[in-house]
């Protein structure tokens, strides 16, 4: 049986996108930063960046706009990083190209939930190939039964009720955290508002994790690891929600700057994880620094991940 991967899809995707005009000279721009900053404009600039949770291409204009706004309370290590990046042609143009890209993809999404994109429902979509790419995505999300869950439900979800609208307003952005989990066990006062907040923890995630993985492909930012290049691997199952925990040697090739880890087996891309933790261990003898990653993996195959939803009260 052929595993139905709605992210892997989405990572194929954004291999594609970087093979674009548009793909390949963002991509371009984004190489070419930090030979025009400083080392401590760069630096600052990438940990801001990192900040940026699921912003996807808004990533550029979120961490320019937080150095920003640090910069007007008068810091003045910070003012003048800012000056650098305002005055940084190549750095605005990307922010500028990176904006529309991050507009288009989030119409497509909004597009591909109502019906079969076609390639003239959007300008992004320049070769066969690309288009191809994204209907492979439209299909394997479909294949979820979101959207069936969706119609089902669409009274309820269109409705908002006060204990929805305050968890959508106090959840975090990781899904299914030990905070938000809490907050729906705080908040549901019956079995119905349990799976309504349960469904916004899965399409959220979901939604936002599609964007994400395509800009982390496209510039290259997800941490790629060989299972057998692991010092220890581990994965277990929690309420139905695998987790990982794995122990690497530190090397130029594990360097990361995004939120998703990308596991491997023979070169063939297997799972996607959201990264929850990473803790690094330095040692004073000379051995090599170790990387220790924990996280949360998404469903290998997610074919009718919301099909339980359909059939069965949550419990």
């Amino acid at each position: 049986m052929i595993n139905i991967n709605t992210l892997i899809a989405a990572y194929d995707f954004g291999n594609e996108l970087v093979n674009t005009s548009i793909g390949s000279t963002l991509y371009q721009l984004y190489g070419d930063l930090k030979s025009q900053l400083s080392p401590e404009t760069w630096s600052l600039y990438i940990t801001g960046m990192k900040t940026c949770r699921f912003s996807h291409y808004y990533s550029f204009e979120c961490a320019y706009k937080m150095i920003e706004a640090i910069a007007s309370k008068n810091e003045i290590s910070y003012k003048k990083c800012f000056i650098e990046l305002r005055d940084c042609e190549k750095l605005q143009t990307l922010i500028e190209k990176s904006n529309q890209i991050a507009r288009e993809l989030q119409k497509l999404l909004l597009h591909t939930l109502a019906k079969l994109p076609s390639k003239e429902t959007s300008e992004i979509f320049e070769s066969i190939e690309l288009y191809r790419a994204w209907m492979n995505v439209f299909y394997h999300l479909h294949s979820t039964k979101l959207f069936a869950y969706m119609h089902k439900h669409k009274d309820i979800i269109k409705s908002k009720q006060e204990n929805t609208q305050q968890y959508l307003e106090l959840k975090k952005v990781y899904p299914f955290s030990k905070h938000n989990r809490l907050l729906i066990k705080k908040l549901a006062e019956k079995e119905t508002d349990i799976d309504i907040m349960y469904f916004y923890e899965f399409f959220d995630s979901l939604r936002n994790s599609i964007l994400q993985i395509i800009f982390e492909t496209h510039f290259n930012r997800s941490l790629k690891l060989n299972k057998g290049e692991a010092i220890h691997y581990r994965e277990k199952e929690l309420n139905n929600i695998r987790v990982l925990s794995t122990r690497f040697y530190m090397t130029e090739a594990f360097k990361n700057n995004g939120m998703f880890i990308l596991l491997f087996d023979q070169n063939t891309l297997q799972d996607i994880g959201l990264i929850t933790r990473t803790i690094e261990k330095y040692k004073e003898n000379g051995e090599k620094p170790i990387k220790i990653v924990k996280g949360i993996l998404y469903p290998r195959n997610d074919y009718h991940l919301f099909l339980p939803y359909l059939t069965e009260s949550r419990h």
